[in-house]
């Protein structure tokens, strides 16, 4: 089974494909394109991007039937081989499917690789030849390679369909810079015209990279990874692969040669989204659910456990930046506030399980609209914040003896290294049996009801103290304090412009919902006043909570007036701050 792969066009974006197949007199073959990617729960339908199908064996067309929305029946029944031929759109500017053009390109072999049903566990040979425009190219994945050079086109393998599609290829004029972490080389690949300060970034993701592999023991999934970046003018997102990860970033995240020591809030941001994407490489790509092995790639494949495989990986993202030196306690606190801000700005928390939201990723996590924060909670954040309460409570009935990285190292051990799937209860069995720590009862508590978590009081119980304040404004909600705040409070996050406020999301039971007001609704007048960009905090500090305006709004095309009256700003802020510092050095570098 050999794919051949090309960019056959990069202005019109399409890739060409040939699989050259032995089909052992088999009277038909189906081939099909998975309908999602691990790592991203949202059915995306790759299949819909490919055209002009056909097959050929012994110089005749075979007969190719549809047989639903990604399956394909060819009739061979007197062949030995065959070739398919197709091409592949590939427009998706993302880490989750394929993008082509004259300056670069990217895949996931789950957008381009068709498999062959009933015959995933084969092994595999991808060729990745390139053409005319593109002959100067280089290449860079982690598929393990049989032919060319280094970062060049070449000839791939893989030991199952699954493999395959674990190693995401990007190739252009590539920027290539390898360091050594943890004694395994790493490279930081990017493509997209940038101006990084690349030694500065490897140094810091060196940093990274040996705090996580000195967490886990030393334990490394992996013989070498690789940081695939696709560099735009805005853009973020990341998804992890057995030993790489595919990155977007805005040039703006990718410190610039010169700049000052201190790390930016761009810059974290993009150290943190490599650290999170990193830490995958034990908590999901080898640890993982048993609702996951194997993957079921036609539909979708639930499992209540994503708080765990990405709440966790969330809390360690940050923190990792922490213990290796990059952040000092100040800036981590921040950035913990801000996930608490996140987590209770709405009243989907009070609604909504974290172990449901995991379990319904599918089609509200990954489907969110402007009532998101009324309807539900994000296993990510608030599975951070049930990581955070973890790691406090172990270490406190440990008496400093036991962290929640030492236990993840030891959970790894049994089930990840051994590729043993995780159930609901398998951390705290574990915890239980390993160390005689019970947290049965807090893991059940957090996971499947909506009771508020221990977060404030673990945190006094290490020294820190929460304080709530009033935010900016109704967008300005995070982990710092406000310069200025506001007397009164909307209840909506909105855009400012010459036009007016256009409301983004209506938080329930506040002011602007119970006034009538709705998302998509641009409010254009309050008193009869025109309310704009430039002049709308003068007008929010004319009043006091309680005060009735009248508001004019647009609802599509329709003038509204409705009565509204302010209400008084909610704490939306979280401020943390260390006050013991003994108590905190028990889990904070101060």
């Amino acid at each position: 089974m050999h794919f051949h792969i090309s960019p056959l066009d990069p202005h019109g974006h399409q890739f060409a494909v040939r699989l050259e197949l032995d089909v052992s007199n088999a009277t038909h073959i189906d081939l099909k394109l998975p309908a999602w990617i691990p790592g991203s729960y949202m059915i995306r339908d790759f299949a819909r991007n490919i055209l002009d199908l056909r097959a050929e064996a012994n110089g005749k067309v075979l007969d190719i039937t549809a047989r639903d929305k990604q399956t394909w029946r060819i009739e061979c029944p007197e062949a030995q081989e065959i070739t398919v031929h197709y091409q592949v759109y590939a427009f998706d500017l993302s880490v989750r499917s394929a993008y082509l053009d004259q300056l670069w390109g990217f895949f996931n072999n789950s957008s381009l690789c068709l498999a062959v049903a009933g015959r995933t566990n084969e092994a595999i040979e991808l060729t990745l030849e390139l053409h005319d425009s593109c002959q100067h190219w280089r290449v860079a994945t982690g598929m393990p390679r049989v032919s060319g050079e280094s970062f060049g086109a070449g000839r791939f393998r893989a030991q199952s369909y699954e493999e395959l599609i674990d190693y995401p290829f990007l190739l252009g004029d590539l920027g290539i810079h390898e360091f050594i972490a943890g004694g395994i080389k790493h490279s930081f690949v990017t493509a997209g015209r940038n101006f990084a300060d690349v030694e500065r970034i490897c140094g810091d993701l060196a940093r990274i990279c040996e705090q996580q592999i000195s967490m886990f023991e030393k334990q490394v999934p992996f013989k070498e990874y690789l940081f695939l970046t696709m560099v735009v003018g805005k853009g973020f997102g990341g998804l992890e692969h057995r030993n790489s990860t595919a990155l977007m970033c805005s040039r703006k995240d990718l410190v610039s040669p010169g700049t000052r020591t201190a790390i930016d809030s761009d810059y974290r941001t993009f150290l943190s989204l490599c650290s999170h994407e990193y830490f995958h490489s034990w908590n999901i790509k080898t640890l993982k659910p048993k609702d996951f092995i194997p993957y079921e790639l036609d539909a979708e494949q639930y499992t209540r456990q994503l708080w765990f495989y990405e709440g966790i990986t969330s809390y360690f993202d940050d923190f990792i930046l922490h213990e290796a030196g990059l952040i000092d306690a100040p800036t981590y606190l921040s950035l913990l506030g801000d996930t608490l801000a996140r987590v209770h700005r709405g009243v989907g928390v009070d609604r909504h399980t974290v172990g449901d939201s995991s379990l319904q990723a599918w089609n509200r996590f990954y489907k969110q609209d402007e009532n998101a924060p009324n309807a539900i909670v994000s296993y990510y954040a608030k599975g951070a914040l049930i990581a955070l309460c973890l790691d406090l409570l172990i270490r406190s009935e440990s008496h400093g003896d036991l962290t929640l990285g030492q236990s993840m190292a030891k959970f790894w051990r049994r089930y990840g290294a051994e590729q043993i799937g995780t159930s609901d209860n398998s951390f705290a069995e574990f915890m239980q049996e390993e160390f005689g720590l019970h947290l049965h009862a807090f893991i059940d508590r957090a996971v499947n009801t909506t009771e508020p978590l221990p977060v404030i009081e673990l945190l006094e119980q290490f020294g820190v103290n929460a304080e709530r304040k009033a935010a900016q404004d109704d967008n300005g909600f995070g982990g710092r304090p406000a310069a200025a705040p506001l007397p009164v409070a909307l209840g909506a996050k909105f855009k400012a412009s010459s036009q007016g406020l256009e409301l983004q999301v209506v938080f329930a039971d506040e002011a602007a919902q119970m006034a009538g007001l709705s998302a998509q609704d641009r409010v254009i007048a309050i008193d009869r006043l025109q309310v704009t960009d430039s002049n709308m905090r003068e007008i929010f500090e004319r009043y006091q909570p309680g005060d009735v305006v009248q508001v004019h709004a647009f609802r599509r095309d329709e003038l509204l007036q409705m009565e509204l009256i302010w209400q008084e700003p909610k704490r939306n802020n979280y401020l943390l701050k260390v006050v013991e510092p003994m108590q905190a050095k028990r889990w904070l570098r101060l």
